[in-house]
């Protein structure tokens, strides 16, 4: 491994407390507002990120840069300095992680681009001037709203400048520093522009920092070598989802978010992973309020953006690991697998509080549920892909097992809780047992192929 590079370390260390400086003058001198401040502070690190490519060699220099940031945020964020050089981050009248994510965000994509400008610059650049744009132009000009319930204030005039701004800042580095052909470059521009300013429009709480480079890099890296007949079939595949999340609109338990959500999470899910990685996820949503019946007291239940988002972040976060791995087929069942535990842990959860079952019957009906409806039939479509279920059987059993604790542990979380709500806060919960128990499977997978198969 090359020697870490303090010296370039030092330079973007100096650069930053720099930024800070001007910026707090200019907070004295001027009326520079909160929401522009930020902004302002944005763009400034996203151009100096801009130069990693050309200050370092190294990915664990940036790595180090990374880590140093985290814990100064994390000072700044926890301390008297949150008032004083912090304000510069902190002054908005809403809750955001954005320079936590941001940070993590430009590790990752400069480690994971091993040196090719254009894969990290082009995401970089989008997180940089595009969420500005649409940042500032949204509050300052945002009339229509399309926000609902407890969602972030998102504006249509805010997301079509997003839309235009990341076209271009796709188009023409793809045009100028590639050999990518015209045609593929426009059909690329579109669907980057159209998907990651979808994923603007969903974020909250400063996530796009990190939805927006990941996304980017996610399409680009999976784009950039088809040709045009593969893209102009990836064209019609996301005119196809745009269609049935169209028809879905009617459902009027989902909030316009939570379909836009549906949208991106359907695309990137056939970008990353295939078609067929849509059926667990279709499996989850169209049976989910079904079997049993709705009763009438949850026909009032609204579901928003970001309980769509607990339900899919888990899964979408293995089929980035597959893809960057290339461990589709080995990782298939484990992203299948999320899905099925969603679906025992929201069954339970139905079973418990509005069918009034026992809570050991609601425990093995739900995790039948999920066995039957979602795991069982990815075992065939693994089959049917791949020609093989990609793992041993005991790894099967393995994941079986995981499944039947999904409901013991959902039991447990609520055993004494006398009533149920749709909220983000049980929306969370169920996501980290999720989270935890998937997290358990990829440990277990990651043992046994590296120790265990020669």
């Amino acid at each position: 491994m090359a020697e870490i590079e303090w010296k370039g370390i030092v330079l973007i260390g100096a650069i930053m407390m720099v930024a800070f400086g001007v910026l707090k003058l200019l907070e004295k001198k001027t009326n520079i507002r909160g929401e522009l401040k930020r902004k302002t502070f944005h763009i400034t690190m996203g151009l100096m990120v801009l130069t990693f490519p050309y200050v370092f060699h190294n990915r664990y220099s940036v790595v180090v840069v990374g880590v140093l940031c985290f814990i100064l945020f994390m000072i700044m964020r926890h301390s008297k300095l949150k008032d004083t050089m912090g304000s510069v981050l902190y002054s908005v009248d809403r809750e955001s992680l954005g320079e936590i994510f941001f940070t993590i965000s430009v590790v990752l994509i400069f480690y994971w681009s091993k040196g090719d400008k254009i894969l990290y610059s082009i995401p970089i650049l989008l997180l940089t001037f595009a969420d500005s744009v649409a940042a500032l132009i949204g509050k300052n000009y945002g009339k229509n709203s399309i926000s609902e319930l407890n969602e972030d204030k998102k504006s249509i005039e805010g997301s079509f400048m997003f839309f235009m701004v990341a076209f271009l800042l796709t188009h023409i580095p793809l045009l100028l520093f590639t050999n990518v052909g015209r045609e593929e470059t426009l059909i690329i521009s579109a669907i980057v522009g159209f998907n990651v300013a979808l994923i603007e429009m969903i974020s909250h709480t400063g996530n796009d920092n990190l939805l927006i480079p990941l996304t980017t890099y996610a399409f680009l890296y999976t784009h950039m070598n088809l040709d045009a007949e593969a893209l102009r079939a990836h064209l019609l595949v996301l005119g196809i989802i745009f269609i049935l999340v169209s028809i879905v609109n009617r459902v009027k338990a989902w909030s316009k978010m939570a379909l836009i959500e549906a949208l991106v999470v359907g695309y990137l899910t056939v970008t990353l992973y295939g078609v067929y990685a849509l059926i667990p996820p279709l499996l989850l949503f169209f049976s989910t309020m079904r079997f049993p019946k709705m009763k009438e007291e949850e026909k009032g239940n609204t579901y928003d953006a970001r309980i769509i988002e607990t339900n899919v972040l888990v899964p979408i976060a293995i089929c980035g690991i597959a893809t960057v791995l290339k461990l589709r087929q080995e990782l298939f069942l484990a992203y299948s697998l999320a899905y099925a535990m969603h679906l025992t842990v929201n069954t339970f959860v139905r079973l418990k509080y509005y069918f009034k079952m026992k809570n050991s019957d609601s425990i093995i009906f739900a995790f039948l549920k999920g066995l039957t409806f979602i795991y069982v039939p990815s075992l065939i479509i693994s089959e049917i892909v791949f020609g093989t279920i990609g793992i041993p059987l005991y790894m099967v059993y393995v994941e079986i097992a995981l499944l039947f604790i999904s409901a013991i542990k959902i039991y447990i979380k609520k055993k004494n809780v006398e009533t149920e709500e749709i909220s983000i806060k049980n929306g969370y919960m169920h996501m980290k047992i999720v989270a935890s128990l998937t997290s358990v499977l990829l440990i277990i997978e990651f043992i046994r192929t590296t120790f265990f198969i020669a």
